[in-house]
C-alpha cells in the first residue's frame, strides 16, 4: 500500500502524461520527448507574454510536474514581454528546434493550446485570451 505523498506524485506523473501525451496526438508526433518539447516550448512562450500574475493563475491550472517545467528559468521581472506573434512564433521555434527541426512552431502553438483549452477551465483560458494581442487568436482553436 502507497502512502498519500507517493500517490500525489503518482497522480501528478499520470496527469503530465496525459498532457505529453495529448500534445503528441495533436501534434501527430509519435514519441513523448517531442511533444514534451513542443509542450516546454509553447508554454515558456506563453508564460513569458503573459503578466506575472496571469502566468502565475495558469501555473496554478497545471499538474505539479508541469508547473515545475513552466518555471524553470523564469525571471518575472521586465514582464511581458512584448512579442508580435511573429517573435512569439521565433521563441516557441528556438525551443522546439533543439528536439526537432519538422515541427512547425505555428502548428506546436496550435495543437499545445488545443491541449491547454482540453484540461483549464474555461474561464482562465478566457482570461489568458483576453491579455493577448489579436493576432494570437488565431492560434486558439475554436472554443
Amino acid at each position: 500500500m502507497s502512502d498519500p505523498i507517493t500517490r500525489n506524485f503518482e497522480a501528478s506523473m499520470q496527469k503530465t502524461f496525459q498532457w505529453i501525451d495529448d500534445c503528441g496526438q495533436a501534434l501527430l508526433a509519435d514519441d513523448r520527448q517531442t511533444a514534451y518539447h513542443a509542450l516546454r516550448g509553447v508554454l515558456h512562450a506563453l508564460r513569458d507574454r503573459l503578466m506575472p500574475d496571469e502566468a502565475c493563475d495558469l501555473a496554478a491550472e497545471l499538474p505539479s510536474m508541469l508547473r515545475g517545467m513552466y518555471f524553470e528559468g523564469w525571471r518575472p521581472s521586465n514582464k511581458p514581454l512584448k512579442m508580435n506573434r511573429q517573435e512569439f512564433l521565433e521563441q516557441v521555434k528556438s525551443e522546439v528546434c533543439q528536439i526537432s527541426w519538422d515541427l512547425d512552431p505555428e502548428h506546436c502553438v496550435s495543437a499545445v493550446f488545443g491541449v491547454l483549452q482540453k484540461h483549464i477551465a474555461a474561464g482562465e483560458i478566457s482570461d489568458i485570451r483576453g491579455t493577448l494581442p489579436k493576432q494570437f487568436q488565431e492560434l486558439w482553436p475554436a472554443a
